[in-house]
């Protein structure tokens, strides 16, 4: 049996357009079976509906990822800009240091008990108050400490190691380290590796420092106790800057240690292409040998067969002959 259910029309109509076919059967009957017709198209327009709200709600979730995806895409590509815009961090190698930046990057925002008022240090008379504070705090062997050391006494504030005026240096006291020389340090006096304050000023890359000792008239020429320059050193940690000055203060560019290392040997040592040009440039022996028999050619090549080797290789034997190179 075949029937035509059109949406919309009434009961009591259906049931007369099939009376024909289905006579035999009660009223009630054709009705119920109508009525569970309706149900199932129903059933079916429901499911209809709640396909498309699947769909919907599908699309909407998709547009939802996109968004999302979107906005991480940003902040990756923002945090990508960020971090090609970093610097290097400071490593002291330039010039004065400036130690209220780190006192600002480290304030823990508070004032420990003992300390007064920050503002009294302005005060004509706050060295006097400091004094006489301090003084009254020591015990009796304190107090005939400080008697006895008016100046500086360098014998107790140094060991064969630990020499103040190095010390200083390092830390970039220009002032205390300035105290020191006008009461007589020698500016020329070493450790017991026979290390001046210039010699640690340059393996420290201090700059500022460095720059000062030799205005001060430190002399650039002293060799520890294996021989090796302040521009020994300045090659040995890559101080392109620091090799620069030492050249300006008429430092031999050929001067060599108990080795027989010049400071070129060094250069190609470290591979530094630009120190080892500024050496060559400035009348470095490329021919030296050391006391293996080694020139700095050799040392390039015993890298192996890499870029660097070919590249230093190549300065070696150009730039003496052509300064433009």
């Amino acid at each position: 049996m075949m029937a035509s259910w059109v949406s919309g029309a009434s009961c009591s109509n259906r049931c007369s357009s099939l009376s024909v076919v289905m006579s035999s059967a009660p009223v009630s009957t054709r009705c119920r079976g109508e009525m569970n017709g309706l149900k199932f198209l129903a059933g079916k327009k429901h499911e209809f509906y709640a396909a498309g709200k699947v769909s919907s709600l599908r699309s909407y979730v998709t547009r939802q990822k996109m968004k999302s995806s979107l906005a991480t895409g940003q902040k990756k590509s923002s945090s990508r800009n960020q971090r090609g815009k970093w610097e290097e961090p400071d490593d002291g190698s330039g010039s004065d240091y400036d130690e209220k930046d780190d006192m600002e990057d480290n304030d823990l925002d508070f004032e420990s008990d003992w300390e007064g008022d920050t503002d009294a240090a302005t005060g004509v008379n706050y060295e006097e108050e400091l004094r006489k504070e301090v003084e009254n705090m020591l015990e009796p062997e304190e107090r005939a400490t400080l008697e006895q050391n008016a100046l500086p006494d360098l014998n107790k504030l140094s060991t064969g190691k630990w020499s103040a005026l190095h010390t200083l240096g390092l830390s970039g006291q220009i002032p205390f380290m300035d105290q020191l020389l006008e009461n007589g340090t020698d500016i020329d006096m070493v450790d017991k590796d026979g290390l001046t304050a210039l010699h640690m000023a340059v393996i420290g890359k201090k700059e500022a420092i460095i720059s000062h000792l030799l205005r001060k008239g430190t002399s650039p020429h002293v060799k520890d106790k294996h021989g090796a320059t302040p521009l020994h050193y300045a090659v040995q940690v890559g101080a392109l800057q620091t090799v620069k000055i030492l050249i300006k203060y008429k430092v031999d560019v050929n001067v060599t240690d108990l080795d027989g290392w010049t400071p070129l040997h060094i250069s190609m040592q470290t591979r530094n292409r630009d120190i080892a040009k500024v050496l060559l440039v400035n009348g470095a022996d490329r021919t030296r040998k050391n006391k293996d028999g080694k020139t700095p050619l050799d040392l390039s090549l015993c890298y192996g067969k890499d870029f660097k080797a070919y590249d230093l290789a190549k300065l070696l034997k150009l730039v003496p002959a052509n300064r433009e190179y």
